[in-house]
């Protein structure tokens, strides 16, 4: 399952959604308590990519953008 996890309000994220046809929820982390968990907060705005398997572990993880196949790979 893929998750998108950003701190804007669920209203935001519908139209965000939308207009991208995300085929994957968003999730609102406002506050930013999940960010701080996965060390993904900060002053500035940072994409993090994380895949975390079944068993709860991280399986990948990398800030910024990376490709398909380095996320795919990690399984």
């Amino acid at each position: 399952m893929v998750y998108g996890v950003n701190p804007g309000s669920m209203d935001s994220h519908a139209a965000f959604a939308a207009k991208y046809r995300f085929p994957f929820p968003l999730l609102s982390d406002e506050g930013g308590k999940l960010a701080r968990l996965y060390h993904a907060g900060g002053r500035l705005v940072r994409r993090t990519v994380y895949l975390i398997g079944t068993d709860r572990r991280i399986l990948f993880a990398r800030r910024g953008t990376p490709t398909t196949a380095e996320v795919l790979g990690a399984l």
